[in-house]
């Protein structure tokens, strides 16, 4: 099946979020996608999910289904460690899809749809794949006009890659495929996707702002999900339990950082290691930033006029 644009979704447990993300997809994020003439389907990596509930979806999605919008695939074994859910998932989308984007998606986002927003998707995902850049990271905020900025804040300790969601060209997924210590990573694969994306070719890397109706609700609650539980997800994929593992500093990734396969681990030329107080949060080793963002010249903020042809009014 080919399509411009691919969206990768790996859920584990969470039956009433990811129902409202592809209800969410269903009604208005691909539709947004369409009415520009890109072509898309969903793509759900599905773990730990009854069959029953995954037949409800079935059902309840059964149009978008045989349109060939959204693709259900159940995981066929159990996975002990995200890297190795990550390579299971997109070599699965590999095998049913030929995409030339790749949007991977968390399983607890929104959507908050407008025209102006649906607009901004449109000409950011028609850009991408115009110009052929490598990675664009969606930047949450409340503007809607669209920016873009570095993929780096080269005067910060850490990478800014991945706010809300990352979105890549097969190219870059294709090597991350390929590099072989992606599959034992403990955590922090959309940082070595990304790091992979940028080291790469960082003029063709971008931060995005203007995408401002996406939540995360873990840490955007709205007045409908406010309190909303969020088990499932990485804590149950490493069998975490609060009430007899509280990590007060790190939570869920405690056992990880403290001696599980990290972005340092795999990619030390990149990431500071556990000595420096940045190393939880993906920090990036200043020589890697002048080693492979000085030396391209298109690594800069690019104006909107000029890259799109028009400025969109703000909502």
């Amino acid at each position: 099946m080919k399509r411009d644009i691919a969206i990768l979704i790996y859920s584990r447990g969470r039956e009433s979020l990811l129902a409202r993300l592809i209800d969410d997809l269903d009604r208005s994020y691909m539709p947004a996608l369409e009415a520009g003439d890109l072509s898309a389907c969903a793509f759900i990596y599905a773990q730990n999910y009854s069959g029953a509930y995954l037949d409800g979806l079935r059902q309840r999605h059964a149009a978008a289904i045989e349109a060939g919008r959204l693709i259900l695939c159940e995981a066929e074994r159990p996975h002990s460690c995200i890297g190795e859910v990550f390579v299971a998932a997109a070599d699965a989308m590999h095998a049913r899809v030929d995409y030339r984007l790749a949007m991977l998606m968390d399983d607890d986002s929104l959507y908050r749809a407008d025209a102006q927003v649906d607009a901004n998707l449109r000409d950011t995902a028609r850009l991408f794949l115009q110009k052929g850049d490598r990675a664009y990271s969606l930047k949450l905020g409340p503007a809607r006009v669209v920016e873009y900025w570095p993929f780096i804040d080269s005067a910060g300790p850490i990478m800014p890659f991945k706010e809300k969601m990352l979105w890549v060209s097969r190219a870059v997924m294709e090597e991350a495929l390929a590099f072989p210590a992606f599959a034992a990573l403990a955590v922090g694969e959309d940082v070595v996707l990304a790091a992979i994306a940028w080291r790469g070719g960082a003029q063709k890397c971008f931060g995005v702002f203007g995408l401002g109706t996406f939540l995360h609700l873990g840490f955007e609650p709205d007045e409908e999900s406010a309190g909303l539980a969020m088990g499932g997800g990485y804590g149950e994929l490493v069998g975490y339990d609060e009430t007899k593992q509280a990590d007060p500093e790190l939570g869920k990734y405690g056992a990880a950082f403290r001696g599980g396969i990290v972005p340092h681990t795999v990619l030390p030329e990149i990431f500071v290691g556990p000595e420096h107080p940045h190393h939880t949060i993906s920090g990036i080793k200043p020589e890697a930033v002048a080693h492979y963002g000085a030396r391209d010249t298109g690594f800069s903020r690019i104006d909107r006029k000029a890259a799109i042809g028009k400025t969109p009014e703000a909502g």
